[in-house]
Protein backbone atom coordinates (compact mmCIF):
# COMPACT_ATOMS: atom_id res chain seq x y z
CA UNK A 1 0.00 0.00 0.00
CA UNK A 2 1.49 3.34 -0.94
CA UNK A 3 0.27 6.68 0.67
CA UNK A 4 1.28 9.88 -1.49
CA UNK A 5 -0.87 13.07 0.24
CA UNK A 6 0.55 13.57 3.81
CA UNK A 7 2.87 16.23 2.79
CA UNK A 8 0.56 19.39 2.75
CA UNK A 9 0.21 18.46 6.23
CA UNK A 10 3.13 17.55 7.60
CA UNK A 11 4.55 21.02 6.71
CA UNK A 12 1.44 22.66 8.48
CA UNK A 13 1.96 20.71 11.63
CA UNK A 14 5.58 20.96 11.43
CA UNK A 15 5.62 24.75 11.36
CA UNK A 16 3.49 24.55 14.38
CA UNK A 17 6.27 22.22 16.16
CA UNK A 18 9.07 24.73 14.73
CA UNK A 19 8.22 27.45 17.26
CA UNK A 20 9.14 25.27 20.47
CA UNK A 21 12.83 24.31 18.45
CA UNK A 22 15.36 26.10 19.76
CA UNK A 23 17.84 28.12 17.86
CA UNK A 24 20.99 25.64 16.05
CA UNK A 25 24.27 26.23 16.86
CA UNK A 26 26.38 29.20 14.57
CA UNK A 27 28.14 27.57 12.13
CA UNK A 28 30.94 29.62 13.98
CA UNK A 29 30.05 28.13 17.03
CA UNK A 30 30.67 24.21 15.71
CA UNK A 31 33.77 22.61 14.89
CA UNK A 32 33.85 19.00 13.66
CA UNK A 33 35.44 16.45 15.71
CA UNK A 34 36.71 13.42 13.80
CA UNK A 35 36.37 9.83 15.18
CA UNK A 36 36.75 6.95 13.58
CA UNK A 37 34.95 3.27 13.64
CA UNK A 38 36.80 -0.34 13.13
CA UNK A 39 33.70 -2.09 11.28
CA UNK A 40 34.34 -4.87 8.81
CA UNK A 41 37.91 -4.08 8.07
CA UNK A 42 37.52 -0.98 7.40
CA UNK A 43 37.90 2.44 9.52
CA UNK A 44 35.02 4.46 9.14
CA UNK A 45 35.34 8.14 9.60
CA UNK A 46 32.17 9.96 11.20
CA UNK A 47 31.53 12.88 13.55
CA UNK A 48 28.19 13.83 14.86
CA UNK A 49 26.32 17.02 15.28
CA UNK A 50 22.85 18.84 16.33
CA UNK A 51 20.68 17.72 19.60
CA UNK A 52 18.38 15.17 19.56
CA UNK A 53 17.29 11.47 18.66
CA UNK A 54 20.42 10.07 16.37
CA UNK A 55 19.40 10.28 12.08
CA UNK A 56 22.49 8.27 10.56
CA UNK A 57 22.70 10.02 6.78
CA UNK A 58 23.98 8.07 4.39
CA UNK A 59 25.93 9.74 1.31
CA UNK A 60 25.57 8.61 -2.47
CA UNK A 61 28.08 7.76 -5.32
CA UNK A 62 31.52 9.13 -4.75
CA UNK A 63 30.23 11.56 -1.99
CA UNK A 64 32.31 12.42 1.27
CA UNK A 65 30.52 13.38 4.94
CA UNK A 66 31.37 17.27 3.98
CA UNK A 67 28.67 17.06 0.48
CA UNK A 68 25.84 17.72 2.53
CA UNK A 69 24.01 21.47 2.11
CA UNK A 70 24.94 23.48 5.08
CA UNK A 71 21.60 24.64 4.94
CA UNK A 72 20.26 20.94 4.71
CA UNK A 73 21.75 20.14 8.14
CA UNK A 74 21.35 23.50 9.86
CA UNK A 75 17.62 22.44 9.47
CA UNK A 76 17.65 18.98 10.66
CA UNK A 77 20.31 19.37 13.37
CA UNK A 78 17.92 21.63 15.32
CA UNK A 79 16.06 18.20 16.45
CA UNK A 80 18.16 15.31 15.48
CA UNK A 81 21.64 14.28 16.49
CA UNK A 82 22.90 14.12 12.66
CA UNK A 83 25.73 10.98 12.66
CA UNK A 84 27.69 11.72 9.30
CA UNK A 85 30.03 9.84 7.62
CA UNK A 86 32.07 8.39 4.61
CA UNK A 87 31.57 5.55 3.18
CA UNK A 88 34.41 2.72 3.01
CA UNK A 89 36.92 4.05 0.19
CA UNK A 90 35.65 7.92 0.51
CA UNK A 91 37.38 10.51 2.10
CA UNK A 92 38.79 9.60 5.39
CA UNK A 93 37.95 6.41 5.66
CA UNK A 94 39.97 3.17 4.84
CA UNK A 95 39.23 0.36 2.37
CA UNK A 96 40.34 -3.07 2.05
CA UNK A 97 42.73 -4.34 -0.56
CA UNK A 98 40.42 -6.93 -2.36
CA UNK A 99 37.46 -4.89 -3.89
CA UNK A 100 34.84 -5.96 -0.99
CA UNK A 101 32.86 -2.66 -1.92
CA UNK A 102 28.30 -3.75 -2.65
CA UNK A 103 25.74 -2.22 -1.89
CA UNK A 104 24.93 -5.10 0.72
CA UNK A 105 28.84 -4.77 2.38
CA UNK A 106 27.89 -1.14 2.46
CA UNK A 107 24.30 -1.56 3.95
CA UNK A 108 26.77 -3.93 6.62
CA UNK A 109 29.02 -1.19 7.11
CA UNK A 110 26.59 1.37 8.18
CA UNK A 111 24.81 -1.46 10.83
CA UNK A 112 28.09 -1.61 12.14
CA UNK A 113 28.81 1.36 12.79
CA UNK A 114 24.91 1.65 14.26
CA UNK A 115 25.87 -0.93 16.36
CA UNK A 116 29.85 0.08 17.41
CA UNK A 117 28.59 3.26 18.23
CA UNK A 118 25.49 2.01 20.90
CA UNK A 119 23.29 3.90 18.91
CA UNK A 120 19.47 2.45 19.92
CA UNK A 121 16.78 2.36 17.57
CA UNK A 122 17.85 5.42 14.97
CA UNK A 123 16.48 7.12 12.41
CA UNK A 124 18.29 6.69 8.84
CA UNK A 125 18.23 9.12 5.94
CA UNK A 126 19.93 7.93 2.61
CA UNK A 127 20.55 9.85 -0.35
CA UNK A 128 21.05 8.87 -3.97
CA UNK A 129 23.36 5.26 -3.88
CA UNK A 130 23.03 6.13 0.12
CA UNK A 131 19.08 4.85 -0.42
CA UNK A 132 20.30 1.91 -2.28
CA UNK A 133 22.19 1.33 0.92
CA UNK A 134 19.55 2.47 3.05
CA UNK A 135 17.34 -0.41 1.35
CA UNK A 136 19.73 -2.98 2.03
CA UNK A 137 20.41 -1.80 5.34
CA UNK A 138 16.64 -2.37 5.89
CA UNK A 139 16.52 -6.02 4.34
CA UNK A 140 19.80 -6.80 5.63
CA UNK A 141 18.86 -5.72 9.12
CA UNK A 142 15.27 -5.37 10.00
CA UNK A 143 15.79 -4.47 13.79
CA UNK A 144 18.37 -1.96 13.40
CA UNK A 145 16.93 1.29 12.20
CA UNK A 146 13.65 2.62 13.91
CA UNK A 147 12.38 4.76 10.73
CA UNK A 148 13.87 5.28 7.33
CA UNK A 149 13.89 8.21 4.61
CA UNK A 150 14.69 7.31 1.27
CA UNK A 151 15.97 10.23 -0.96
CA UNK A 152 16.52 9.38 -4.80
CA UNK A 153 16.37 6.13 -4.37
CA UNK A 154 16.22 3.03 -7.37
CA UNK A 155 14.98 -0.58 -6.69
CA UNK A 156 17.26 -2.15 -8.61
CA UNK A 157 17.51 -5.29 -11.09
CA UNK A 158 14.78 -4.84 -14.03
CA UNK A 159 11.85 -2.74 -12.27
CA UNK A 160 14.00 0.46 -12.23
CA UNK A 161 12.42 3.72 -14.24
CA UNK A 162 16.48 3.87 -15.74
CA UNK A 163 18.62 7.25 -16.55
CA UNK A 164 18.96 8.19 -20.18
CA UNK A 165 22.20 6.40 -21.52
CA UNK A 166 23.88 9.80 -22.03
CA UNK A 167 23.59 10.69 -18.02
CA UNK A 168 24.47 7.54 -16.98
CA UNK A 169 27.37 7.82 -18.85
CA UNK A 170 28.37 11.17 -18.30
CA UNK A 171 27.72 10.04 -14.25
CA UNK A 172 30.36 7.44 -14.59
CA UNK A 173 32.81 8.80 -17.01
CA UNK A 174 35.86 9.50 -14.36
CA UNK A 175 36.75 12.06 -17.09
CA UNK A 176 34.01 13.89 -16.92
CA UNK A 177 34.41 17.47 -14.54
CA UNK A 178 32.79 16.96 -11.59
CA UNK A 179 31.21 20.22 -11.76
CA UNK A 180 29.35 18.90 -14.71
CA UNK A 181 28.67 15.82 -12.33
CA UNK A 182 27.42 18.18 -10.04
CA UNK A 183 24.57 20.26 -12.51
CA UNK A 184 23.33 17.03 -13.32
CA UNK A 185 21.84 16.72 -9.68
CA UNK A 186 20.05 19.91 -10.65
CA UNK A 187 17.06 21.08 -13.08
CA UNK A 188 18.88 22.24 -16.53
CA UNK A 189 17.12 25.44 -16.08
CA UNK A 190 17.83 29.08 -14.00
CA UNK A 191 16.30 28.33 -10.88
CA UNK A 192 18.39 24.63 -11.22
CA UNK A 193 21.65 26.22 -12.40
CA UNK A 194 21.73 28.92 -9.24
CA UNK A 195 20.62 26.70 -6.73
CA UNK A 196 23.48 24.06 -7.52
CA UNK A 197 25.90 27.13 -7.11
CA UNK A 198 24.34 28.38 -3.63
CA UNK A 199 25.23 25.08 -2.79
CA UNK A 200 28.80 24.94 -3.72
CA UNK A 201 28.72 28.31 -2.28
CA UNK A 202 27.43 27.20 1.33
CA UNK A 203 29.67 24.11 1.60
CA UNK A 204 32.95 26.30 0.59
CA UNK A 205 31.92 28.53 2.99
CA UNK A 206 31.21 25.76 5.91
CA UNK A 207 34.90 24.44 5.15
CA UNK A 208 36.16 27.69 5.39
CA UNK A 209 35.38 28.73 8.49
CA UNK A 210 35.93 24.93 10.02
CA UNK A 211 32.26 23.99 10.67
CA UNK A 212 32.48 21.20 8.12
CA UNK A 213 35.59 18.72 7.63
CA UNK A 214 37.62 19.73 4.61
CA UNK A 215 37.06 15.84 3.47
CA UNK A 216 36.25 15.79 -0.59
CA UNK A 217 39.10 13.15 -1.54
CA UNK A 218 38.14 9.93 -3.83
CA UNK A 219 40.68 7.76 -5.50
CA UNK A 220 39.97 6.22 -9.34
CA UNK A 221 40.48 2.70 -7.42
CA UNK A 222 37.07 4.15 -5.15
CA UNK A 223 35.69 5.73 -8.13
CA UNK A 224 35.49 2.26 -9.54
CA UNK A 225 34.61 0.18 -7.20
CA UNK A 226 31.54 2.08 -6.22
CA UNK A 227 30.50 2.46 -9.49
CA UNK A 228 30.77 -1.11 -10.43
CA UNK A 229 28.26 -2.12 -6.94
CA UNK A 230 25.86 0.53 -8.33
CA UNK A 231 25.50 -0.07 -12.02
CA UNK A 232 26.81 -3.50 -12.92
CA UNK A 233 26.45 -5.34 -9.35
CA UNK A 234 22.92 -3.21 -8.75
CA UNK A 235 21.28 -4.24 -11.92
CA UNK A 236 22.45 -7.39 -12.17
CA UNK A 237 19.10 -9.32 -10.89
CA UNK A 238 15.66 -8.44 -8.90
CA UNK A 239 16.92 -9.82 -5.30
CA UNK A 240 16.62 -6.22 -3.88
CA UNK A 241 13.73 -5.67 -5.79
CA UNK A 242 11.89 -8.55 -4.62
CA UNK A 243 12.84 -8.36 -0.69
CA UNK A 244 11.55 -5.01 -0.65
CA UNK A 245 8.23 -6.35 0.51
CA UNK A 246 9.96 -8.12 3.76
CA UNK A 247 10.49 -4.60 5.08
CA UNK A 248 8.89 -3.69 8.43
CA UNK A 249 10.47 -0.71 9.22
CA UNK A 250 8.18 2.76 8.28
CA UNK A 251 9.60 4.00 4.92
CA UNK A 252 9.38 7.66 3.50
CA UNK A 253 9.99 7.71 -0.26
CA UNK A 254 11.23 10.85 -1.39
CA UNK A 255 11.81 12.47 -4.92
CA UNK A 256 12.52 15.28 -6.54
CA UNK A 257 9.99 15.91 -9.81
CA UNK A 258 12.67 16.45 -12.23
CA UNK A 259 15.29 14.22 -10.97
CA UNK A 260 17.40 12.54 -14.51
CA UNK A 261 19.27 10.11 -12.30
CA UNK A 262 16.80 7.92 -10.50
CA UNK A 263 13.79 9.31 -12.27
CA UNK A 264 10.51 9.99 -10.20
CA UNK A 265 8.94 6.98 -11.13
CA UNK A 266 11.16 4.95 -8.86
CA UNK A 267 9.72 6.51 -5.51
CA UNK A 268 6.43 4.86 -6.45
CA UNK A 269 8.30 1.71 -7.37
CA UNK A 270 9.97 1.42 -4.17
CA UNK A 271 7.09 2.50 -2.20
CA UNK A 272 4.41 0.14 -3.77
CA UNK A 273 6.53 -2.87 -2.41
CA UNK A 274 6.99 -1.39 0.87
CA UNK A 275 4.14 -2.28 2.63
CA UNK A 276 2.42 1.06 4.05
CA UNK A 277 5.23 3.50 2.67
CA UNK A 278 4.90 6.70 2.46
CA UNK A 279 5.92 8.65 -0.68
CA UNK A 280 6.61 12.71 -1.22
CA UNK A 281 7.87 14.54 -4.05
CA UNK A 282 9.63 18.22 -4.56
CA UNK A 283 10.27 20.82 -6.60
CA UNK A 284 13.91 19.86 -8.05
CA UNK A 285 16.02 17.20 -9.59
CA UNK A 286 18.74 14.56 -7.75
CA UNK A 287 18.90 17.06 -5.17
CA UNK A 288 15.79 18.37 -4.69
CA UNK A 289 16.97 17.76 -0.57
CA UNK A 290 19.39 20.88 -1.67
CA UNK A 291 17.16 22.76 -3.55
CA UNK A 292 13.68 22.53 -1.90
CA UNK A 293 15.66 22.27 1.69
CA UNK A 294 13.30 23.70 4.08
CA UNK A 295 10.38 22.18 2.80
CA UNK A 296 11.75 19.01 2.63
CA UNK A 297 13.51 19.18 6.14
CA UNK A 298 9.88 20.11 7.95
CA UNK A 299 8.21 16.59 5.88
CA UNK A 300 11.59 14.68 7.47
CA UNK A 301 10.93 15.67 10.72
CA UNK A 302 7.38 15.35 11.14
CA UNK A 303 7.59 11.90 9.56
CA UNK A 304 10.11 11.01 12.24
CA UNK A 305 8.38 12.29 15.30
CA UNK A 306 6.97 9.53 17.35
CA UNK A 307 2.87 10.58 16.97
CA UNK A 308 2.38 9.23 20.50
CA UNK A 309 4.48 11.54 22.00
Amino acid sequence: MTRTSFLPSLLALSALAACAVTSPLRADDFKPQIQYAEVNGVKLAYYLRGTGKPLVMINGFLSSMSLWDPALLAELEKTHTLVLFDNRGVGLSSDTTENSTTIPQMADDAAALIQTLGLKDPDVLAWSMGARIGQQLLIRHPDVVHKAVLVSADPGGTHDAPAAADTESALNDPNVDKMKKLYLTYPDNDAGRQSAQQTLARIEAAVKDGSMPDDFTVSKETTMRQDRARTTLWSGNDDNFNALKTITTPVLVTAGKDDIIDPPQNAAIIAGQIPFAWTAYFEGGHAFLFQSHARFSAAVDMFLADQDN
